[in-house]
């Protein structure tokens, strides 16, 4: 089975396509705008670009959308992409969407919870695409829509690096109530599997299949920050309140992301500037929205990483690349987050 892998340079991508290559039974195509992934062919596509995605398709049995970047990025390229796929008869689609296609909604949340893009541009760029895939099933293709919660693990940028790094700076500790909701935290891996499974099951009959994922113990917020604390020696672990933070990501939040942004153009690296509190995560971290992946486990078999074991490997990276010594190793870039 030949898999096009879009977005494949990035976190889940690059992590999936080095897993499709060793499976034996599929040969990865990584198809991205940037690098490509060590021992993997590879295509350079913009998914927005019609004639190249229906170029990269040709030959392909399967493709999986681990597109991440701006709201044209995710919802026009699943436009470009599911058209590309019918018209190239490539009828087997997994999707990764988000869990912030729930919007608002707070409680225990399955996938027969109805959408809601109203929270921001991320959330609803995603239901766009989910919208597109639903119409690309309607045709006749085959599609999984996988919607995971905060993708961790080694490499995770978003929900290790910056964590860890607000955490050192005693910028986040305990927050409270304000960091009372769950944290819906999947390790990569078992993002990866999930898209294994769904390749490799022989049910490719046409309609839309949704799964929830996100760890069975998956802690609150609360919990992960000092556990995480704790573990890159982040101590003693601060208790913030709800002003504290919001003055951070509404006063100082601006600047720092405009100074981040330059320091990534004009060195290439922004890890000597601040890291950036973007004000959407507060309202995540107070949010009691917890997922239930109970479908994921029985109809694909995943046998979830325990959090101690995320956690441990999470730590673990982040101190490496605080010492300099951690290989070059791609980072999460939005695809999973709402930021």
């Amino acid at each position: 089975m030949r898999v096009l892998v879009l977005g494949g340079s990035g976190y889940v991508g690059s992590r999936l396509c080095a897993l499709l290559r060793d499976s034996g039974w599929a040969t990865p195509v990584c198809g991205s705008s940037r690098s490509a992934v060590a021992g993997v062919e590879s295509v350079r596509v913009d998914t927005r670009d019609a004639a190249a995605v229906r170029q990269a398709l040709q030959g392909i049995d399967a493709v999986v959308n681990c597109v991440a970047g701006n709201a044209s990025a995710i919802g026009e390229g699943a436009r470009v992409l599911t058209e590309g796929a019918l018209a190239a008869g490539c009828r087997r689609l997994v999707h990764l969407s988000s869990m912030s296609v729930y919007g608002a909604v707070e409680g225990r949340v399955d996938e027969s919870v109805a959408t809601d893009g109203s929270l921001g541009w991320y959330g609803q760029a995603k239901c766009e695409a989910e919208a597109h895939v639903a119409a690309f099933a309607a045709q006749g293709g085959s599609a999984v829509m996988l919607r995971p919660g905060c993708v961790a693990g080694p490499g995770s940028d978003l929900w290790v690096g910056r964590i860890g790094r607000l955490l050192q700076a005693r910028r986040l500790g305990d927050l409270g109530i304000a960091g009372d909701g769950w944290s819906n935290l999947v390790h990569v891996e078992d993002v990866c599997q999930a898209v294994l499974a769904a390749l490799h099951g022989a049910d490719a009959a046409p309609g839309v299949r949704t799964y929830n994922l996100a760890a069975p113990d998956s802690p609150r917020w609360n919990e992960y920050f000092v556990d995480l604390a704790l573990a890159i020696g982040a101590t003693p672990v601060r208790r913030l309140s709800s002003l504290q933070l919001r003055l951070d990501a509404t006063l100082a939040g601006p600047p720092l992301k405009v100074a981040e942004i330059l320091a990534k153009r004009v060195l290439g690296d922004a890890r000597s500037v601040p890291v950036p509190l973007p004000p959407n995560l507060l309202g995540l971290w107070e949010r009691h929205l917890q997922l239930d992946s109970g479908r994921a486990s029985r109809e694909l078999g995943l046998q979830w990483t325990p959090y101690a074991v995320t956690l441990q490997q999470s730590a673990a990276w982040f101190l490496q690349q605080r010492r300099g010594s951690l290989p070059d190793v791609p980072m999460l870039r939005g695809g999973d987050s709402p930021t």
